[in-house]
């Protein structure tokens, strides 16, 4: 494990309760069943309308703000979703939809890859997942994902959201789907349900939570006593791995995925990354050195890379 991602680790054992995981224990029941419910999102997406505000424009992209109704049942300060719509100057026909990494509020970490992937000639939309940001439903200081059954509605919502912003732009642009840690699995989640061929690029990402949450560094952070004691560690593992790109049959278009990771992740383990590559056959996996806060960190122009060689292999096919 990267000496970054040890750190981590301690932080989010012995840190402030915002960092406890599931605090408020199993939650709704009906909503933890929803995460059983992947295979049905291969049907066609939803329908949105978008309502946008103006339009900034710098020296070398523009970017607007927009919004739109929910899809799926969530509470009423996470209702409606935001969205931020970044492009290069000079246009372009690419945009990569950007999914949030866990703890990702705001559009401040994935715009700083969206200005690499503007320099590239592509396009951005960032989208505010349901409980985070502009979304949430408690206090700043809180942990906004308070049970199990909350990670499921934000999850399911942001899949389903995703999809729906792909379909709602595939006419205007190529599209593509990526993210970050959480935002890599729910983005290869979307990009294998989306219904027609799209760039995927998850980065550092796992197949489904369930490795995450349970052999990761985040599993130091998890409440036991609010789920019952350490004793429903097996259930919680089932639960959290229903939501796997795993169930899905790989798309006609996943040997355009292109698959970032890191050496020395103490996050996301290796069979959980290695297992996602050999499922989407004739997928790409990059290794680079380094943990997985130092892969962000460090290694920006590596991840927008990625994203732009998705699009040339979708683009071949």
């Amino acid at each position: 494990m990267h000496p970054v991602d040890l750190l981590a680790a301690v932080m989010v054992k012995h840190g402030p309760r915002r960092l406890r995981i599931f605090p408020g224990g199993w939650g709704d029941p009906a909503a933890i069943a929803g995460l059983d419910d992947i295979q049905g999102l291969e049907g066609d997406p939803h329908e949105i309308s978008i309502t946008w505000g103006s339009t900034t424009r710098l020296s070398d992209r523009t970017w607007r703000d927009g919004t739109f109704a929910a899809i799926t049942e969530l509470p009423p300060r996470a209702r409606t979703a935001a969205v931020r719509l970044i492009e290069p100057a000079g246009g372009t026909d690419r945009l990569c939809l950007l999914m949030a990494a866990w703890n990702d509020h705001g559009y401040d970490t994935r715009q700083r890859l969206a200005d690499d992937l503007a320099a590239r000639g592509i396009g951005s939309l960032i989208l505010e997942i349901p409980y985070y940001g502009v979304r949430r439903t408690v206090a700043d200081r809180d942990q906004p994902i308070q049970t199990v059954g909350d990670f499921a509605l934000m999850g399911m919502g942001a899949i389903s959201e995703g999809r729906a912003l792909l379909s709602h732009f595939r006419d205007e642009y190529r599209m593509g789907v990526a993210g970050y840690s959480m935002g890599g699995n729910i983005g290869a989640l979307v990009g294998a349900s989306a219904g027609f061929p799209v760039a995927i690029a998850p980065l550092a990402a796992s197949h489904s939570p369930g490795p995450v949450f349970l052999d990761g560094v985040i599993s130091r952070g998890i409440q036991w006593d609010a789920l019952g004691g350490r004793g429903a560690a097996e259930s919680l593992r089932q639960t959290l791995t229903a939501a796997s790109v795993l169930r899905l049959a790989p798309p006609v278009w996943s040997s355009a995925a292109v698959l970032v990771a890191a050496e020395s992740d103490g996050f996301i383990p290796k069979s959980a990354i290695v297992q996602l590559h050999e499922h989407w056959t004739g997928s790409e996996l990059r290794w680079y050195r380094g943990g997985h806060a130092t892969l962000l960190w460090r290694r920006r122009a590596v991840l927008a890379q990625a994203i732009a060689d998705s699009f040339s292999r979708v683009a071949a096919l």
